[in-house]
Formats: C-alpha cells, structure tokens, sequence
C-alpha cells in the first residue's frame, strides 16, 4: 500500500518512477521546464533526495509502483506521461506493460539496460519510447575523448617520478626452455666424450634420461663415477624443469594469460589510441562506440562483467589490471595513447585513474598532453575539479541521458528512437 499521498486534482503531469540519481535528474529537468511532477519512490529512498525533490516543487508519492494502487494515486489517467527510470529491467517491464493494457494512449518511456532488446520492446509491446542511458552517453565520452587537448602550460618543477611496483619473480616459458636445451646441449657432449657413443646416440640417451623413458638400450652401469653422478644430475633436473613447463603451459593456456599476451602486444602497436578503464555498461559503451569509428582502442578492468569481456575481448585488446596502477596503464600503452576514459561505477576511482595517468603523462611525454575524461556521478564533484583544473573533463551519463528521457516524455512524436539517428542527435 503507497504511503498517504494527498494532492490537488492533477492534470498534463508526468508520473517519474525512481528516485535514484538518474530519477531525480530528470525530475529537475521536468520542473526547470514548468511541468507538475508526481515521483513514485520507494521507502528507503535516502533522505536528501526527497528532500531535494520536493524543493523542486516534485508531489512524492511512497510505494512501490507496481503495484496498482500506487500507481492510481498518481493519476496516470490524466498523466501527460509516465517515465520509469529505475535501474531494475524487470520491474520497468513488468510496469510498463501493465500501464498500457491500463491506459492505451499514455506515452511511456521506459530506462533498460539492454540495447538489442530495447526497439523490439517498443515494437512489441506499444510503448513509446524503450531508452539505453550508457548508449545516450557514449558519443559525449568519445567526443570528449578526441577532442583536441589545448597546450598546457608546463611546470619548471621537476615531480618526482612514480614508484612503479615490482613484479615478483617467475620464471617465463623462455627461461625454462633455455634451461632444457643448455641441459641437453651438456649432456650429449658428455655422453659423446666419455661413452665414445656418436653425436646422434649422445642426443638420443640424452633425450632417454631426460623424459625418464629409457629403453635399455643405452645405460650408464659400467660408467665412471662423475658420469653417473652427472647422469642422476641429468634426470632429477630433467624431471624438474618439464614438470614446472608443463605447469606453466597449461597455467599459460587456461588462465587467459596467452589472451592477455596477445593483447598486450597488440597495445604495443597501437599509436594514438584510446584507453578505457572500466568495462561496465558504460566503458562497454564507450569502448564499442569508438571501434565502430575505426579508432583503436585498448580497454582496461581489473574484474571486468563477463558478458562484457566475452563479447570485446575477441575484437579489442582488453587488459586485466588495475588501471590505478602506473604499470597497468604502461602496459595499455600510455605512452603513445590519445587520451584516457576512465569508466567505472566511481567517483573516487574514476579521479584516482586520472591523477595516475597525468603523473605518468608529466614523467614521460611533458610536451605531448593527454586527453583525460572521467565517469562522475556528484556533479559538485565535476563542478569544483572544473574550476580548478583543465586537464580533466568530467561526465555524467545521467546528466546526458536525463534530457533525453525528458524530450522523449514531453514531445513523444518528435524524439527519436535509440538508434544512430538519437545517438548523433544527442552529441
């Protein structure tokens, strides 16, 4: 049951369901215009955000808005239209389509997640507009990304260069291999030298004691003690090393560290590239966006979203790594890159791989800026950075896609579709 709601006859309002930073986005949107807004929000809505609702001059109704009743003290008969603005797919879904059998000819723009779903859910399903906000906001993040950086002025002062973390010691492939072929090197000429046996029978009873499958055919019982010493040396050593290679190549294999390999000397090639950090719906987005330009790009996540790494790694070269880290982004290819998109779900980490990437930029390339763009979510944050600084733009995808939503409820005739026509429209 929704909370007491009391309210004068309401009339061409628009019915906000969600009151979450995207909500509330458009709620001030919607009133900057002069429109009545009624928000349906939940009961563990925080504080500040119902209070700066109804600062707006927003009508809060508490409920849950799938449920018909709540929905009627909203008035959706006389709504001008209904916005679901929630992040949950299913219960914009299942809302929106109980909406429609309700009340035909009420324009419903509905939030998903899902891009590929979301024009066949508008056809299907009769409703107005079906709306991807990390689609909306992917052509700003590239546009920020390639936009020229201006000249910088360079300060005298010498910063101290970053302190790169060690990795610890592993033997590669190549060390272990070279072991095998300097073992076996030494011991077909001890073979050869002190049991008259030629070159290719040394290689052979070298190659016998080494895999442990001897045959009989060669032995060591009438040699001289250091030969036998030699060769119990030879079989331990040669057990050792196959063993940890063998190791090492199905380690190689099945982790994904010949994946990762490949895509690190992909980066390598790369000049003027675009580094994203942060493989979520958004970097996902942004990432896409720019390779369907035909621009390079080397994407980075220390625990990327699977389906999202599935679908990219095969096509982009995608890093496993801390992208706070100065050695992640060496590994990216800073040194050559065009700029970095750091895209994760947040505001401290988002500043934290900025500051990184202009520290190593400062160290490296001084004469040679780096476009910096950052994910922000607190447009406070975004605001005092602004104001201080100009070697990082900062963006919200709900600050970019709010408008959108809002055009699409006001003027449902004229707003577009996602599509590429909406996306060009709306940089």
């Amino acid at each position: 049951m929704p909370l007491p709601f009391s309210a004068p006859e309401l009339s061409d309002h628009v019915v906000v369901c969600g009151l979450g930073r995207f909500g509330l986005r458009i709620v001030s949107l919607l009133r900057e215009q002069g429109v009545a807004v009624v928000a349906i929000t939940s009961p563990e809505t925080r504080e500040d955000r119902r209070v700066a609702a109804l600062d707006l001059g927003a009508q809060l109704l508490t409920g849950d808005f799938r449920f018909p009743d709540t929905r009627e003290a909203a008035r959706l008969e006389t709504a001008r239209a209904l916005i679901l603005a929630t992040s949950d797919d299913l219960a914009n879904l299942e809302t929106a389509l109980d909406v429609r059998g309700q009340h035909p000819t009420l324009c419903i723009v509905m939030r998903h997640s899902d891009e590929r779903l979301g024009e066949r859910l508008q056809q299907d399903f009769d409703l107005n507009h079906v709306l991807v906000p990390p689609i909306l906001a992917a052509p700003h993040f590239a546009e920020a990304a390639l936009a020229p950086v201006p000249e910088r002025p360079h300060s005298r002062k010498r910063l101290a260069p970053l302190r790169r973390g060690r990795r610890p010691y592993r033997p590669d492939l190549t060390q272990l291999l070279l072991l095998l072929v300097l073992l076996f090197l030494g011991g077909v000429l001890v073979f050869h030298k002190n049991l008259n046996l030629g070159y290719l029978d040394a290689a052979y009873f070298t190659m016998t004691i080494l895999t442990t499958v001897g045959f009989g055919d060669f032995n060591l019982q009438s040699a001289p003690a250091p030969v036998k010493l030699f060769g119990m040396l030879l079989m331990f050593g040669g057990v050792l090393l196959l063993a940890t290679l063998s190791s090492l190549l199905t380690n190689y294999i099945l982790s994904g560290a010949a994946q990762q390999a490949r895509a690190e000397r992909t980066a390598r090639r790369f000049r003027g590239h675009v580094i994203v950090c942060g493989l979520g719906s958004v970097g996902f987005a942004i990432a896409r966006h720019l390779r369907a330009r035909n621009l390079q790009v080397v994407v980075v996540d220390k625990t990327p979203d699977d389906d999202f790494f599935r679908d990219l790694a095969g096509r982009l070269p995608t890093l496993l790594g801390d992208a706070t880290r100065p050695e992640t982004l060496l590994r990216a290819g800073i040194r050559r890159a065009r700029a970095v998109v750091a895209s994760t779900s947040s505001d401290a980490l988002n500043l934290e791989i900025g500051l990184t990437a202009q520290a190593l930029v400062e160290e490296l390339r001084p004469e040679q800026p780096l476009s910096l763009v950052l994910r922000c979510f607190d447009p406070d944050l975004a605001r005092r950075i602004h104001r201080v600084s100009q070697n990082y733009t900062l963006l919200s995808s709900a600050e970019i896609a709010a408008p959108i939503f809002v055009e699409a409820a006001l003027h449902p005739k004229t707003a577009g579709v996602v599509s590429e026509t909406t996306l060009e429209g709306s940089t």
